[in-house]
């Protein structure tokens, strides 16, 4: 995607309000339910990043839905790339 909307979800004021927004919760990571480190910088692997939880790359729509966004370790969220996170398979006594 080319354009003005090919960074959406990643710049300007709204998505730093929201970046913000969801750095001051201090969830613990999503993809691997571990603690974020809020003092690591950038580009540290364990530092926080702001991840699509549905990929940009299918969900253009959702580039800057607050319900969208989630916290993670700048590992995980590369370690993901553009996948879904599905629920995994389930336990025999579930």
């Amino acid at each position: 995607m080319t354009g003005p909307r090919a960074s959406a979800g990643r710049t300007g004021r709204r998505w730093n309000r929201r970046r913000e927004n969801l750095k001051a919760q201090r969830k613990p990571c999503w993809l691997c339910s571990s603690p974020i480190d809020y003092s690591l910088a950038w580009p540290h692997p364990y530092s926080f990043t702001v991840d699509h939880v549905a990929p940009l790359s299918t969900h253009p729509h959702l580039a800057e839905d607050p319900s969208n966004l989630a916290s993670a370790h700048l590992h995980c969220n590369a370690q993901r790339g553009a996948k879904a996170v599905g629920l995994g398979q389930t336990s025999r006594q579930w």
